[in-house]
């Protein structure tokens, strides 16, 4: 008989107990490795199991929301599930905002939410809300968990459902999953009571022929008709956005560079993807494109007859525009059936992987004068550009960006913030060879969750750094509960501009209210918060100090550094860099 914690004599004390012992094992066969819990009531047969299965690593988090992002950033590190699991009611409802992020951006988290059962429903019993279907279409599957029985049918039923569930979040139609548990007391497991089920029983029936996590994503093929469609261009480029696909970041540049030298086309690449992170992989590289193609006559000298676009659109209102306009024959390559197209345009879709593409393309010579072109430009603007940053005094932060694109050690983790941080790491992200690694939270662009989210990728052991504006970082501070468990480092660049900076691009900056209900600052003291949390805290008096920072030993531990910017002059030296000539 087994006597490990998965199905000792406590854990077979009851049916709730054994039920979560039987999944959690069940999980762990299939090689999932971390459970993120939160405290409740309901929950206790899940996270009592979760926290004795020795095979697990189990965590837990007080806020639900933080929680979830947490399971997030290490889902993404990782590319594997991601368990959370939490009580009825509003604790449930917290997950959604990861959840949403989790289902745009494909990242396997597998939602176990436990629930009353069918009798305390819809009576005015406390803690229960309608949690069928809570998420609606931002998970892929939901599914309603019978009460625990002491049936073989039963536990037969929860290993193929897991089984599927997870098989299918390790494709490339990944994202979250959802199964709420009802379950009737006791709760907690008995002492003393006898097992309700032979431990050599429950271990037969929770084995798995092979960990899930281990078989590799199809490969999918794209029709020849289409490639041959594409290579026909000579004067063509690629445009890589955010790109969140099942092949690691090495894999990616290697078929990526591939692809541009076969067609001989340029790449246009946003900072939210690997490619400006390994630039010596790629010959005719282009980062400055939302400043060029302001300019009239290099916008209309550059139209290529087509566009391949690697993923979603880089964040360039800029890009977008002169894209739209250009006429240009789209190709769209995704590893999915999801639409990459808010332009609506008249475009090819090229369903697939990199790997196939890179390998059926016949290579074609180049047209050297069209790469020429967008070479000139790319490096007068580069040069005008640095010299320009050269020139500000002030802790502009599209400095940061620059800074943090070539001081980084290789080998770092680099989570950045939506809102400004991301903009202006669009437009001042350097060319460089660390092959760090970039990561984001933009399938739905939101603030919340962005610390826990870095949280979680650090706790993988990455050194990781969080580039955040002040709203954002405010947005999460509960994250900051988990420092004394955290097992990586995680440094904290917080952009203090008192307020939302990105809202001083609207028209409705020019009023009276906007300071109030649009920037909205916050008179709060970084340093007493990071004391209240006990995590390291430090302000740096400019750039060079920002620079001296960043070369210290990171400690396994939550680094906050401060930099104050000023808002208002920031987007006036930001406007004033996209009119160079």
């Amino acid at each position: 008989m087994d006597t490990s914690p998965s199905f000792d004599s406590l854990s077979l004390s009851n049916v709730n107990s054994a039920v979560g012992a039987f999944v959690f094992e069940v999980l762990a066969r299939l090689g999932v490795e971390m459970v993120v819990t939160c405290p409740g009531s309901r929950s206790t047969p899940l996270t009592f199991a979760a926290s004795r299965n020795p095979r697990l690593e189990t965590v837990s988090f007080l806020d639900e929301r933080s929680a979830a992002f947490f399971a997030l950033g290490y889902a993404k590190s990782k590319r594997k599930p991601v368990v959370i699991v939490c009580t009825s009611g509003t604790a449930a409802s917290n997950f959604l905002p990861a959840i949403v992020e989790a289902q745009i951006s494909k990242v396997p988290l597998i939602v176990f939410t436990a629930d009353r059962p069918f009798e305390l429903r819809n009576c005015s019993e406390g803690q229960v809300i309608d949690q069928t279907k809570l998420y609606g279409n931002f998970v892929n599957q939901f599914f309603e968990i019978g009460v625990p029985e002491n049936d073989i049918s039963y536990f037969d039923y929860l290993r193929q459902t897991l089984i599927h569930v997870v098989h299918r979040l390790m494709g490339v139609d990944s994202g979250p999953c959802h199964f709420n548990f009802p379950f009737r007391e006791p709760l907690a497991p008995e002492e003393g009571k006898s097992p309700v089920m032979p431990a050599d029983q429950l271990l037969k029936l929770a084995s798995v022929m092979i960990k899930l996590t281990e078989i590799a994503k199809p490969s999918l093929t794209t029709d020849s008709l289409l490639l041959e469609k594409l290579s026909s261009h000579r004067k063509g480029i690629i445009v890589v956005g955010t790109f969140e696909g099942s092949i690691s970041d090495a894999q990616f540049i290697k078929h990526l560079a591939i692809i541009s030298d076969k067609l001989g086309w340029p790449i246009l690449a946003d900072a939210l993807n690997p490619v400006r992170n390994h630039s010596n992989s790629f010959s005719h590289l282009v980062t400055h494109y939302d400043a060029f193609l302001r300019e009239g006559q290099s916008s209309k000298d550059l139209i290529p007859s087509a566009i391949l676009q690697i993923g979603k659109l880089p964040t360039s209102k800029i890009l977008r525009s002169w894209i739209q306009e250009s006429g240009s024959q789209r190709f769209l390559f995704n590893e999915t059936y999801d639409n990459i197209d808010p332009l609506h345009g008249c475009s090819i879709p090229l369903l697939g992987d990199l790997e196939f593409i890179s390998e059926s393309l016949e290579k074609y010579p180049s047209d050297e004068d069209w790469l020429s072109r967008w070479d000139q430009v790319e490096m007068l603007y580069e040069d005008a550009i640095s010299r320009e940053l050269d020139t500000i005094a002030s802790s502009f932060e599209g400095k940061i960006s620059k800074l943090l694109s070539t001081e980084l050690p290789e080998g770092s983790a680099i989570m950045i913030a939506n809102s400004m941080s991301v903009r202006y790491a669009e437009s001042y992200w350097g060319k460089n060879n660390s092959k760090n690694r970039i990561f984001f939270n933009r399938g739905a662009n939101g603030i919340d969750g962005t610390l826990s989210t870095a949280l979680g990728l650090a706790h993988n052991g990455l050194n990781t750094l969080l580039l955040t504006g002040d709203l954002a970082f405010l947005h999460d501070t509960n994250g900051l509960q988990f420092a004394n468990k955290l097992k990586g480092s995680l440094n904290i660049i917080l952009v203090n501009n008192d307020g939302g900076g990105i809202f001083e691009f609207l028209p409705i900056s020019k009023f009276d209210s906007f300071e109030n209900y649009f920037a909205t600052p916050q008179t709060v003291d970084y340093e007493f918060l990071a004391q209240a949390f006990g995590v390291q805290y430090c302000k740096v008096n400019g750039i060079s100090d920002l620079r001296l920072r960043l070369k210290e030993v990171a400690n396994k531990s939550i680094r906050i550094i401060e930099i104050v910017t000023d808002r208002s002059l920031d987007i006036v030296t930001h406007k004033d860099l996209n009119k160079i000539r």
